[in-house]
């Protein structure tokens, strides 16, 4: 039979066992591409090569309309490597080039000039070229077949490795290029490395291998799992990342790793303390919460303005830096320190504020007034399908301690006042005062726990730090919750003169 009536195409078996066995690994990227609404996931990457998309951009319209022939391309997209489904493409393939020659004879002419070993031709390859000892031209030469189209099996039996591997070898390839092929051990598995009795590092290791370009039928040989669970798996991570492929076993035990209490920590920073490094010790004090990994930080003496960046902004970076949380910070200003910089009291959150409300702590009843202008500051948010609302405060350092008493019933009325129905209440900061002061006992008539004091019959004393004689900092804690863990934290003169105080509350 010829094309054209010229005589150049008289082959039709030979061209559609080439195009067939040329097109088998790229099948699933190529018919993915010309679905309507394809997501980019669903793509295998690093292909098709180009001359592959030109022949199925003619092949496809013919393809669709020959159910036999649309059935057979999608269950040789699934298992490239199976030579029965191999078989049944092929013969149905030639049936639709011999009932076709114009479509015959362009892509006859386009496998002349573009991919000659469709055709039988085989043009020497790497190693041929270049040297067949090398082991480096040896995988590359590997690589370089699976791409052109040859059979994923055909390649292994000519190299003696297994399929497996050779789709290991093109995804190290495609993760580093020719260096992912350098070394004898396989650089890119890392499962091998972090532990292949792992579960979930197994699921990830089956979705890398078919991001790769590994047909799903392949990766469930090498795993002893359904071609179908593997694809399931791939768009289960695709959708809803590691979360996706958890159990729920594997979810209990997260959550059990994870439980629903909030940490919450309080420091006052002490402006620029000893006017050293700051950035320095700004990095050690996000150092200190990093360790704790609070869900919410309250700072006092916190600087933000006339030229230096603000502080509780620098620490929540540095926090984040170093736990992979997002911390916001917020700041209130209260007065200028040295009356100069701007000083004030922050919160650091990993949480998303709901509403964020700033207290006057100035204006007080009775004509008292504190030495220093003083805000709080409140933020609502929800953790653990609770409203939670955190305040940072930092009350006057005056020698009457009516004003701090003042200062205590102002903040609870406000802060309550403006709470959620239900709310658990957080106030942490440098209230000035030691527990048998007014101040301190309201806080605990109002019924406001001591959460230091819970869970420890003596001890907490926060200032000064290197030598604390002073208990004068506190976390404070109301509404349906109970303190399960509290204590101090950075104790370093180098730092603050202060130490800090944290707590977990359930």
């Amino acid at each position: 039979m010829s094309a054209a009536g010229d005589g150049r195409f008289t082959d039709i078996d030979r061209l559609a066992d080439g195009l067939s066995v040329y097109l088998a690994p790229f099948l699933a990227g190529l018919m993915k591409d010309g679905m309507t609404g394809a997501r980019p996931q669903d793509l295998v990457p690093h292909g098709p090569p180009a001359f592959a998309r030109a022949v199925w951009s003619r092949l496809r319209a013919a393809v669709e309309v020959s159910p036999r022939l649309k059935e057979s391309a999608e269950e040789l997209a699934g298992d490239p490597t199976d030579a029965d489904l191999l078989a049944i493409f092929r013969i149905r393939l030639g049936r639709l080039l011999r009932a076709d020659e114009r479509l015959a004879a362009w892509l006859f002419e386009a496998a002349r000039k573009g991919q000659a070993e469709i055709l039988g031709e085989r043009k020497p390859g790497l190693r041929e070229l270049l040297g067949k000892d090398d082991p480096v031209l040896r995988r590359l030469d590997m690589v370089y077949r699976l791409r052109s189209g040859r059979a994923p099996d055909r390649i292994a039996r000519e190299t003696g490795v297994s399929v497996e591997e050779l789709f290991r070898l093109n995804r190290r390839f495609c993760a580093a290029g020719v260096a992912g092929l350098i070394s004898d051990a396989d650089s890119g598995d890392w499962l091998a490395r972090l532990g292949r009795d792992d579960p979930v590092l197994r699921r990830l290791d089956m979705i890398d291998l078919v991001r790769a370009g590994t047909p799903p039928a392949a990766v469930g040989r090498a795993y002893d799992a359904l071609p179908e669970y593997v694809e399931r798996l791939h768009a289960r991570f695709s959708q809803s990342g590691i979360a996706g492929i958890l159990t729920e076993e594997e979810t209990d035990r997260l959550k059990a790793l994870v439980p629903a209490t909030v940490r919450v920590a309080s420091y006052n920073l002490h402006g620029l303390h000893d006017n050293g490094d700051q950035s320095r010790r700004l990095r050690r004090i996000g150092w200190e919460f990093a360790r704790l990994d609070p869900h919410a930080a309250a700072l006092q003496e916190v600087l933000s303005g006339a030229g230096v960046e603000d502080t509780g902004a620098q620490i929540a970076a540095w926090t984040s830096s170093m736990t992979g949380y997002h911390y916001r910070s917020f700041f209130a200003h209260c007065h200028l320190f040295m009356e100069k910089y701007p000083e004030g009291v922050a919160l650091s959150l990993r949480c998303l504020p709901e509403a964020k409300k700033t207290i006057d702590l100035t204006r007080l009843p009775g004509g008292l007034r504190p030495s220093l202008a003083r805000n709080a500051l409140a933020v609502t948010t929800r953790l653990f399908g609770r409203k939670v609302v955190f305040v940072s405060v930092h009350l006057d350092h005056a020698t009457d301690p009516a004003v701090r008493l003042a200062q205590a019933e102002k903040l609870v009325a406000e802060v309550e006042a403006h709470a959620p129905a239900g709310a658990c209440l957080i106030l942490a900061g440098d209230f000035n005062d030691v527990e048998d002061s007014p101040a301190v006992r309201f806080m605990l008539s109002a019924g406001y726990a001591d959460a230091y004091r819970a869970l420890h019959r003596d001890g907490g004393n926060t200032y000064p730090a290197g030598a604390s004689r002073m208990r004068i900092d506190y976390v404070f804690v109301k509404g349906h919750s109970a303190v399960v863990s509290s204590g101090l934290l950075a104790d370093d003169p180098d730092l603050s003169d202060h130490i800090g105080i944290f707590a977990e509350i359930s």
